[in-house]
């Protein structure tokens, strides 16, 4: 099934970075390659926004509840 638009996208890369709380940075990466990985199956690829997001993430800047509250703030309301 062929979805289109950011809130796809954004929400597969969410779902694959959510899964695992507490990991170490090798395991934050491979997430977030898989989850990259899986959006862009389907043609996507992480915004801007989105890989800031990602690159704190995987640096421990942010955590997986961190980095969801950000996007559904960013997407949830259709703002940008």
């Amino acid at each position: 099934m062929k979805t289109k638009g950011i809130w796809y996208n954004e929400l597969i890369i969410y779902k694959g970075v959510y899964r695992m709380k507490y990991n170490s940075r090798l395991e934050r990466q491979k997430q977030v390659q898989f989850a990259v990985g899986m959006a862009a199956l389907d043609g996507g690829k992480p915004t801007t926004f989105t890989q800031n997001l990602l690159n704190q993430y995987e640096n421990g800047q942010v955590t997986s509840g961190q980095l969801k509250q950000a996007i559904l703030q960013k997407y949830a309301k259709g703002s940008n």
